[in-house]
């Protein structure tokens, strides 16, 4: 019972932090809402991206967008900022210009922050899973000039048709016959002891091993649910506080 409530509980934790990288957990008012429109999660960009969306609120003070290696927001995340401290609301509209050609390909994690008069705690929003792919320049390769070569310089030889050897070719050895595999009899049908004779030749369907199985790979899943909503919910708390410290930073 205890293992079934830690495994809801973790799933729960989940969802929750998902819902608010979304949404910023903003109020549904007119004039509080953070979101970027423009890329799309899971797109591929490349060049200059025009980045859209919305960053106004009731008291608003300031926003910023940000990027990240990485497909996911963690406490590890390497943030760099495109734009910071634009005192100007945005509804609808452009955001920021991310030019993809400064930064190695890969996955890369977008973030909006959103900044309140008073208040050095952002209202985040992410974008996750975005693939920079930009062509690389293939250099021209240099032509190289080809030798000439001056046919007096070198006498043509002939040779003499009486000193042609033709070559010695071996017949292969013979193969030695593989042995013929002896297939062992089929069970005869109908035994009357053991599980195959109650499910006609099958396999029983719940086996104690599957169960075991079936358990262990439950509470694994559990497990790693857990583990990934701590990173999720670490990854939050470590941009909070790095956009807290610009914040103060650039006052």
């Amino acid at each position: 019972m205890r293992v079934k409530f830690f495994s809801l509980f973790s799933l729960l934790i989940i969802v929750c932090s998902s819902a608010g990288a979304h949404t910023g957990w903003a109020a549904p008012t007119s004039q509080q809402n953070w979101n970027i429109t423009s890329p799309a999660e899971g797109s591929m960009v490349s060049g200059e991206v025009a980045i859209t969306g919305t960053a106004s609120h009731d008291n608003f003070h300031a926003y910023g967008v940000l990027y990240a290696p990485g497909p996911r927001p963690t406490a590890d995340s390497q943030w760099v900022p495109i734009v910071f401290g634009v005192q100007n609301m945005v509804v609808n509209g452009p955001l920021a210009t991310w030019n993809t050609t400064e930064i190695p390909n890969g996955e890369y994690t977008l973030a909006l922050a959103v900044y309140e008069v008073g208040n050095d705690t952002p209202n985040l929003y992410f974008v996750n899973e975005l693939t920079v792919a930009n062509a690389d320049e293939t250099p021209t390769p240099t032509p190289t000039a080809s030798p000439t070569v001056d046919p007096a310089a070198e006498p043509t030889v002939v040779p003499d048709e009486g000193a042609i050897i033709a070559p010695t070719i071996e017949q292969p050895p013979a193969s030695t016959p593989r042995p013929t595999p002896t297939l062992n009899p089929a069970p005869a049908a109908g035994t009357e002891n053991g599980p195959e004779a109650a499910n006609d030749g099958k396999a029983p369907l719940f086996s104690p091993e599957k169960m075991k199985d079936a358990f262990v790979s439950g509470a694994w899943l559990a497990f790693l649910l857990y583990i990934f909503g701590g990173i999720y919910m670490a990854g939050r708390a470590a941009l909070r506080y790095y956009l807290k410290q610009e914040h103060q930073r650039t006052r």
